[in-house]
């Protein structure tokens, strides 16, 4: 369980990171001169539609996982860490493009519209990577998912605020335009090495 946890965090925290996932809401924030507060507001607002959508899917795949469980004891053994392990392979080698689309251009006409234009775009656009986790973790039962979930909630939204917040306050040094391009590779890495850990370590 340690080791879902641990890639579940690594996972979250490299999704937040990318820049498409808070820049749109910094940059509407510029544009209408929005308090620190209120971009900090409107991020979290965006993040959690984010996060909504993705645990949605969690909460199919995790019930499945549970099942699975039930008829098949191996398989949070070592069929969980194979699924791991071959879906981190697969991101490795698909290409360094980033995995989501960029969120479409939010027409500023009003606060309100900016705001519902980037819950939506980000509602639309699920994380997929952090879903076999949420598969292995429901063979552990409902608990173990929970505890999952909240992790990916906790981390990826309040990772997405510190940095609207970070820029925002003009730390110019922040460059993470170049991670989006090697995205695949170091999902894919995660994936594997925590694939590989399931099999030495019991989850």
């Amino acid at each position: 369980m340690f080791n879902l946890l641990t890639g579940c965090f690594l996972l979250s925290l490299l999704h937040a990171a990318i820049p498409n996932h808070w820049a749109p809401v910094l940059a509407v924030a510029r544009a209408e001169r929005w308090t620190l507060r209120r971009a900090v507001g409107v991020t979290v607002a965006a993040g959690l539609a984010h996060v909504l959508s993705t645990l949605l899917l969690g909460v199919a795949l995790g019930l499945l996982g549970w099942k699975l469980s039930v008829r098949f004891e191996q398989f949070a053994g070592w069929v969980a860490p194979l699924l791991l392990i071959g879906l981190g392979v697969l991101y490795a080698f698909s290409g360094p493009g980033h995995t989501h689309p960029d969120p479409a251009p939010v027409a500023i006409r009003s606060r309100r519209r900016a705001v519902l234009g980037l819950a939506a775009t980000m509602f639309l656009a699920p994380c997929l990577e952090i879903q076999t986790f949420f598969l292995a973790a429901g063979s552990h039962g409902t608990p173990a998912l929970a505890l999952v979930m909240a992790t990916y909630l906790l981390v990826s939204v309040g990772a997405m605020t510190a940095l609207v917040a970070a820029a925002y306050s003009g730390i110019r040094r922040l460059n993470l335009s170049g991670l989006a391009r090697h995205e695949r590779r170091v999902t894919g890495a995660v994936l594997v090495l925590v694939g590989l850990a399931g099999f030495f370590v019991h989850w």
